[in-house]
């Protein structure tokens, strides 16, 4: 079964995964699928691994009404021929250095088949620990850093999160209780997969309650302020070599231009003006502060230091 759950072309030395997906329920500000897809070219990725035709076959419908070709799996042809079978897209990466990163289609059913194959991928290939992107669409000032939240597969890992200016979820206990994918599999892992070490990190992307002239809502659409908030936490969770920024001068430059759109609405909307002040004054995040490790040696001598003070 689990060379039917996944096609490994390779199998190189890993450590961690960051994990999104396309066409998902919780893809605000394309956080969930786009990031992913700026990693994997940004420091040139190589495809490892697919989840294999059990996968493909048993956890989507072949179409869905009134969507065309959107949700149908992939398929190819050269002069005619058939090239490639019919399959959905759920890849594994290789980014070097212990890296992996995977981006996937959200399932339509059978989610403990998918979660299978998806924790069958993180054994073969020695995953440590996996973090799950995703984001949502909400009031947040444009300016401001973006508010983050998780939730996470195992209780020892809480002391560790708590250090990266995170907001531990509640979702469930009131209102809405469907999971998105990340959540689904999280979940999966602390019930049924033990071992595994797994993290949703959710980022909440601006978007107000006005409409653009394309009659779209006001808000930035793919949100790289939020790119660069997530990927900040996960630079230090990995200890990862890699440089964000890119990802913070376009964060700065897309939230300058939406600032500058709701300046505008505010000197003419009196009432958009207040809903705009109202959002400030109420929004709430946890910063993150980069964790500084001292040299064990500097350490040390920092404390001989602070003792020789006192005696």
């Amino acid at each position: 079964m689990a060379d039917e759950l996944i096609d490994f072309d390779s199998k190189p030395e890993a450590q961690y995964m960051i994990a999104g997906w396309r066409r998902q329920w919780s893809n605000g500000g394309a956080i969930s699928g786009r990031l992913p897809r700026y990693l994997i070219e940004k420091l040139g990725a190589k495809r490892i691994a697919s989840m294999g035709h059990e996968v493909s076959n048993l956890c989507y419908p072949f179409q869905v009404a009134g969507t065309h070709d959107s949700f149908r799996p992939v398929v190819a042809y050269q002069d005619g021929l058939p090239s490639d079978p019919m399959h959905r897209e759920n890849y594994f990466y290789d980014a070097g250095n212990g890296l992996i990163i995977f981006l996937g289609e959200e399932p339509w059913s059978r989610i403990d088949l998918y979660g299978k194959a998806f924790f069958q991928a993180v054994k073969d290939l020695g995953i440590k620990q996996t973090v799950a992107v995703e984001g949502v669409n909400g009031p947040v000032p444009p300016d401001m850093e973006r508010r983050v939240t998780c939730v996470y597969s195992k209780a020892e890992m809480k002391s560790n999160l708590e250090r990266l200016g995170l907001q531990f979820s509640s979702y469930g206990s009131e209102g809405r209780r469907g999971p998105t994918i990340a959540m689904a599999l999280v979940t999966l892992a602390h019930f049924h997969y033990p071992d595994v070490e797994m993290v949703r990190l959710g980022s909440m992307a601006p978007m107000y309650p006005f409409l653009t002239t394309n009659n779209e809502p006001l808000g930035i659409t793919r949100d790289h302020r939020s790119f660069y908030d997530i990927m900040r936490r996960v630079k230090s969770m990995f200890k990862l070599e890699i440089d964000l920024s890119e990802l913070e001068t376009l964060g700065i430059s897309e939230s300058r231009t939406l600032q500058e759109k709701l300046d505008r609405i505010s000197s003419s909307n009196p009432e958009a003006k207040e809903v705009i002040d109202r959002v400030r004054a109420d929004y709430r995040y946890t910063p993150f502060e980069e964790i500084v490790e001292l040299d064990p040696a500097l350490d040390k001598t920092l404390e001989d230091i602070l003792r020789n003070s006192q005696e």
